[in-house]
């Protein structure tokens, strides 16, 4: 799942920014007998932004020296926006023309297209890589139908909670809450010291940030049982986490009312208004979002030098909620003839010293528990939550086939809580939804 991005393509070409999918050299060729490519193709996804180019630069240059072999091996960089990915892979996959050797794809639609044959069956070489040992489990998992595995993680992000060191303090909170009973505390106190501010953010439209309720009440949004999908919202353990989310509008009264129908980032479609700008501005304490939130943030924002994160607590702590690890993997497309060098161009990519190198770029982070954990992040008050958070993560139902129409089309979720925020039936409110998403996850439509 690609996040929102603020990058703004350039114009200009560089050394290996490739043509437009569809017009770009297609996949690899072959330059001797001996099957070394003179050719490989790779797919990025978004704008050719100049950290990135530059980033890529340093990564071809390196496998050229590393591997004597392909030194002449020359990369093609295919800049595909996300909005034509699938598309274009379909196309490729279709046409046999035009193809990528590895691509780039979001971890929710690895299991998509390995299902639809798109991506070739690494396993051999991920099961004897140095680095696996060391990456996140629950982000390798995405990746993996039974014995067979069809990328490899390479950067993510997750969602905390953005708070001011000083506001704390003041306050009388002496530190980051680790159960819901703190976190709602904490939200009182803050509106307490300051009257007309909100304590936390908890608007309706915002799917990736109320499934860590349910996930740290012990619940499950839906589940695969027997080939199918089985809906669980109405289990005790996600009825306790929807419930505390609503209710941090309807009877804690610690979110403000006008946060229903909205996206943390204001009304649907908005860049910003919402819960976002309340926060940098003042008005509000607590707001649930990721560290790239920050370069979305008005130039007017208040105290920037005390802004830092926490996770998303559990219900009873003391570990936080798992949070939804978004971001992007590489695979081997199916069709290439030089998976080889193709896997050896991605170890590279996802050493950990280049995956966490573009990771720092864009706000997001490596794959490597070691480097959530081994306190590279510690000096950063900002980071360090995040880099909490990211140590425990889920990603199912949100890799499921049929998700995008859940949760985009159909806004099951966002619906839900958009009508238990304004005082809805909460029994059958919930049982609605969860009957809506069975059927979309199972058939692509509702029943």
């Amino acid at each position: 799942m690609r996040f929102r991005t603020s990058a703004v393509a350039i114009g200009a070409t560089v050394a290996l920014a490739g043509a437009a999918a569809g017009c770009g050299s297609g996949g690899s060729s072959s330059s001797s007998a001996s099957g070394v490519p003179a050719s490989l193709t790779v797919w990025r996804m978004g704008p050719s932004v100049p950290s990135e180019v530059k980033w890529m630069n340093g990564v071809v240059t390196q496998f050229h020296k590393q591997y004597h072999a392909y030194a002449k091996t020359k990369i093609n960089v295919v800049w595909i926006p996300w909005a034509n990915r699938t598309t274009d892979w379909q196309k490729a996959a279709a046409s046999g023309k035009n193809a990528p050797d590895i691509t780039e794809l979001g971890n929710t639609d690895t299991p998509t297209e390995a299902s639809l044959g798109m991506l070739a069956n690494i396993a051999s070489n991920v099961n004897s890589w140095p680095g696996k040992a060391d990456v996140v489990g629950g982000m390798l998992a995405n990746d993996t139908q039974g014995s067979s595995i069809f990328g490899v993680p390479w950067f993510g992000g997750v969602r905390g909670i953005w708070y001011r060191k000083n506001e704390f303090q003041a306050a009388g909170i002496t530190s980051a809450p680790a159960t819901w009973a703190q976190l709602l505390s904490d939200a009182k106190a803050l509106m307490k010291k300051y009257p007309g501010s909100y304590g936390i953010g908890a608007p309706s439209n915002y799917t990736y940030g109320i499934a860590s309720f349910i996930w740290g009440a012990g619940g499950q949004i839906a589940v695969q049982q027997g080939g199918k999908w089985v809906g669980q919202l109405t289990s005790p353990q996600s009825e306790a986490g929807i419930k505390f989310y609503a209710d941090l509008t309807t009877t804690q009264h610690v979110s403000p009312a006008k946060y229903i129908g909205q996206t943390e980032l204001g009304n649907p479609g908005a860049t910003s208004g919402g819960s976002n700008e309340d926060f940098a501005l003042g008005r509000l304490g607590m707001y649930i979002d990721g560290p790239w939130a920050q370069a979305e943030f008005p130039a007017n924002t208040v105290d920037k030098a005390g802004l830092a994160s926490f996770p998303v607590p559990s219900q009873n702590g003391p570990n936080p909620a798992p949070a939804f690890a978004g971001g992007s993997d590489l695979g081997v497309f199916a069709t290439s003839k030089y998976k080889t060098a193709d896997w050896n161009l991605i170890q590279l990519m996802d050493s950990q010293s280049n995956s966490t190198t573009f990771a720092n770029l864009q706000g997001f982070f490596p794959p490597y528990t070691s480097k959530l954990t081994g306190g590279a992040y510690a000096g950063s008050a900002i980071m360090s939550g995040f880099a909490k958070a990211a140590a425990t993560t889920q990603i199912s139902p949100f890799n499921a086939k049929n998700w995008t129409i859940v949760d985009t089309t159909d806004q099951i979720i966002p619906t839900m809580m958009k009508a238990l925020e304004k005082g809805a039936n909460f029994q059958s409110t919930v049982s609605t939804a969860n009957t809506e998403m069975q059927n979309v996850l199972n058939t692509g439509k509702e029943s």
